[in-house]
């Protein structure tokens, strides 16, 4: 999970990120190349798909080395002092280690906060295709041990619609990942109506990470970055925009995924349904009610094994909706098994951490 401010920032207008801004096309196919033939390889003994019960992971990022350079950039603009060790060390080889180490047989990648998005679109449509192409690579080369929420160039629509269908029918990507907003804009907002109405078209998933959003990012209370605190908010604010914006009442055949135990969801469920239940279109944005529209959501447990989060989201929630997360690097695959079996069954544990996957993604049923 990433710490701190999200901004606007033009490629132009920062230094260091020309070359990851101004790959060319033989500079990508280059990189991927020797990406293939190196940074991708694993020993084959740490390949080996785990013994049953054979857990899938829903929330793991990575970190392709031409992403570090804007990344860089954009901590630096956010007052960061650095990348973090987890995001520089990343490599598949260690990501595969602590997979076999904790008995994961299927990791869903995606990228972790700040997303892609930094202010310019030509810039954004590059670098999700370096991304794409690599997590794709990553699936290809351990057949089994991956899964792709492609990343997209959100808020420009017309690459992300782009983007989303090289992921479906050239790479084949599993989903797609969002972040919870863009440049002051929520997912239901109706310019983005396009985007869902694609995903629903071909009834697959919507996977939503947090950031701290340009409303309320920096460090609004001292010494507080907005992972603690408005992360979780801005992960509410997703789930609430698209709900009144009717996105959740329209696109049933898309599965709607959201991290970190959905944020405040389970707390604040109620007040909105007071809140809201007077509205004018109440009926139509929520045909079945609110309740019903938030409990049809798919909740991962990453970082969220702490009694209070796990006894709020499976009071509210539907078990089967629940499925187990781990924020790989940031936190190791041990301390998400360690916490939460703490605090769940044996059966619970076993829907959370495979059998609920198999729904949300049927091709790791094979």
């Amino acid at each position: 999970m990433r710490h701190g401010k999200r901004n606007s920032l033009a490629c132009t207008e920062t230094a260091g990120l020309s070359c990851s801004c101004g790959f060319s096309r033989r500079q990508v196919m280059t990189s991927m190349a020797a990406f293939a033939a190196t940074a991708i390889a694993a020993p084959a003994a740490r390949a080996q798909t785990p013994a049953a019960p054979r857990i899938v992971d829903t929330h793991h990022h990575f970190f392709p080395p031409p992403y570090l350079e804007p990344l860089k950039a954009w901590s630096d603009k956010a007052g960061l002092a650095a990348l973090w060790p987890a995001q520089q060390n990343w490599t598949v080889a260690k990501a595969i280690e602590d997979m076999d180490r904790n008995n994961v047989a299927t990791a869903m990648l995606s990228i972790s906060t700040p997303g892609i998005w930094f202010g310019e679109a030509e810039a954004a449509r590059k670098m999700a295709r370096i991304c794409n192409d690599y997590g794709a690579e990553m699936v290809r080369s351990h057949p089994g041990r991956f899964g792709l929420f492609a990343c997209v160039p959100m808020p420009d629509v017309e690459g992300t619609l782009r983007e989303i269908e090289y992921a479906f029918d050239v790479l084949k990507a599993d989903g797609i990942g969002f972040t919870t907003s863009y440049e002051g804009k929520w997912p239901g907002d109706p310019m983005f109506k396009p985007v869902f109405q694609e995903l629903n078209r071909r009834k697959t998933i919507a996977y939503f990470h947090p950031l701290a959003p340009n409303c309320c990012a920096g460090m609004m209370i001292p010494g507080v970055t907005g992972s603690p605190v408005e992360y979780l908010f801005d992960t509410t604010r997703a789930v609430v925009s698209l709900l009144v914006n009717g996105t959740l009442a329209r696109m049933k055949d898309t599965r709607f995924l959201f991290s970190h135990a959905g944020g405040t969801i389970p707390m604040v469920a109620g007040r909105v349904v007071n809140a809201l239940k007077g509205r004018r279109d109440v009926a139509e944005i929520a045909p079945d009610g609110i309740d019903a529209e938030f409990k049809r959501l798919f909740y991962d447990t990453a970082n969220s094994f702490y009694a209070p989060t796990i006894a709020a989201l499976t009071s509210y929630v539907p078990e089967t909706q629940i499925v187990f997360g781990t924020d790989y690097p940031y936190l190791s695959t041990g301390q998400n098994l360690d916490g939460l079996r703490k605090l769940v069954t044996p059966a619970q544990m076993a829907a959370f951490g495979r059998a609920n996957a198999v729904r949300l993604v049927p091709r790791l049923q094979s």
